[in-house]
């Protein structure tokens, strides 16, 4: 059934090729999660900020246009369904086709059937700074949907990296050959080294949550697991109760778990918040005074603010997914292997600095909010 939705894709896109490329065109498009944010958002401000610079007069500024396939097939009502199904089948691969630049930040398996034009420049973003754990190929266990992510990423032109020390990762896990891959840092680390964005990241979080200012907050995210029973585990290893109880009520809890596995069993209440739909995590980020994780990636995020991090690896035995390096010396904080650690860690105020700033170098070659202007600098040339 995928297949002929990726043939019906690829049709329109073909169609599409009949027209000239439009150099001026960016096509944005959201595969991880709901709307335009990220490296999507942070690119398409660069670009903008880089025109008006540039004083490049409005009829030849670039054009974009914003596509998320979850909210497309989220649509609500017959007739919603109809016209997300129409966006993405046909409206959207014709634009692709006809664009001088696509951004994407995740594999995007209907290129496996398409053929772009050599105008256009195919740039991956993906949605995840450097490289903790496993990702990609190589952790794909169908030979077919392999194939078909090879296929798809043969004709990406760019993919940009944080650094030299996880190249080799990308390459692992795209399949693309090194030539493609940049180490220029990616768009959405910027903010971290910018006051003002950072700033106003807060106060969007404090319109939505007033309640919460001059709170201090500990930010949960936990990745997902295999099995249905052991993504609802993950909040039974988590008593929030027993948590707020150590911290004291200066304290809330803020939990956000992975997009594409939620639960329902997150407790809601006063001091916890379920966050898991909030689509500005940069701004969970910069409001939280700690962060509390597993395996997740957000920690090669999180570390580029210098706040304590505890990790809280309570099945890391049978956690499956695999690590580039060793985990327990690697991570940037103490490791909890169960609840009573945790509770300890957080009573002791553990931060083990030297770990994160250890890891902070292992992921980034440059931390000085320039990485967008690099990667235009590259696709300008």
């Amino acid at each position: 059934m995928k297949k002929l939705g990726y043939l019906l894709f690829a049709f329109f896109f073909l169609i599409g090729r009949i027209f000239p490329v439009k150099q001026k065109k960016v096509v944005l498009f959201n595969g991880h999660n709901s709307g335009l944010n990220g490296n999507l958002l942070e690119i398409k401000r660069a670009m903008e900020r880089q025109q008006r610079e540039q004083n490049v007069p409005e009829g030849s500024r670039f054009s974009f246009l914003f596509f998320s396939k979850r909210d497309l097939f989220s649509l609500a009502g017959l007739f919603g369904k109809i016209r997300g199904a129409v966006s993405f089948f046909v409206v959207l691969p014709i634009h692709m086709a006809t664009a001088g630049r696509i951004f994407l930040n995740d594999n995007f398996l209907p290129f496996g059937y398409c053929h772009p034009s050599k105008k256009t420049q195919i740039v991956q973003l993906w949605h995840g700074a450097g490289a903790f754990k496993r990702f990609g190929l190589p952790v794909e266990g169908d030979e077919k949907i392999k194939k078909q992510v090879k296929r798809a990423n043969a004709h990406i032109t760019h993919l940009f990296i944080t650094s030299k020390q996880v190249l080799p990762f990308y390459q692992e896990a795209f399949g693309i050959k090194k030539e493609h891959i940049y180490v220029t840092g990616i768009p959405v680390t910027d903010v971290y080294f910018n006051e003002e964005k950072k700033r106003r990241g807060r106060e969007e979080f404090y319109r939505q949550y007033p309640q919460l200012r001059g709170k201090k907050i500990l930010l949960y995210t936990p990745t997902f697991r295999n099995t249905e029973e052991e993504n609802i585990g993950i909040m039974e290893q988590f008593d929030v109760q027993k948590i707020h109880q150590v911290l004291g009520g200066s304290w809330v809890i803020l939990v956000k778990l992975h997009p594409k596995y939620p639960v329902s069993n997150i407790t809601e209440n006063s001091f916890c918040y379920n966050m898991t739909n909030y689509s500005q995590i940069t701004s969970l980020y910069f409001v939280s005074d700690l962060l509390i994780t597993d395996y997740s990636s957000t920690i090669v995020e999180y570390v580029l603010l210098d706040k304590p991090i505890i990790m809280y690896a309570y099945d890391l035995k049978k956690y499956d997914r695999g690590f580039y390096r060793d985990y327990e010396t690697t991570v940037p904080g103490p490791v909890a292997h169960n609840e009573e650690e945790l509770l300890a860690f957080l009573q002791d105020g553990q931060k083990e600095d030297q770990k994160r700033q250890n890891f902070a170098r292992l992921q980034y070659d440059d931390r000085d909010g320039e990485s967008a202007k690099r990667i235009l600098s590259v696709l300008d040339r």
